[in-house]
């Protein structure tokens, strides 16, 4: 089990996907898995997530659209993180910022 799990729900935007998916794999801190939901894109996220290639990126497609909320959902309810960060496609993580949120939380269990 990671400790953390990035979930996002995405419609096509893969050219900024490359990048927050970048972001993810860039991390300092190693022990997270992406669950990434896509939710019925026109685009190739599929060669996107597979120019990663990387077993910590989980990929599940809507052969439909089903909505924003379905789809973040979707990727919480798959997710096997102790804890877990939602990111957008157009987002962006700093390097360090999951070693630094588990170090936070690790040294703040309450």
């Amino acid at each position: 089990m990671p400790r953390v799990s990035v979930c996002s729900s995405v419609k096509n935007q893969t050219v900024w996907l490359k990048d927050m998916i970048a972001s993810v794999v860039a991390q300092t801190f190693k022990d997270w898995e992406l669950i990434l939901v896509d939710d019925g894109s026109t685009e190739d996220v599929q060669s996107v997530v597979n120019g990663f290639n990387d077993p910590r990126i989980k990929l599940t497609v809507f052969p439909e659209n089903k909505g924003i909320p379905h789809g973040i959902n979707h990727a919480f309810k798959n997710c096997t993180g102790e804890f877990i960060q939602p990111l957008a496609a157009d987002e962006r993580l700093a390097p360090d910022k999951l070693e630094m949120q588990v170090k936070y939380l690790d040294e703040h269990p309450d």
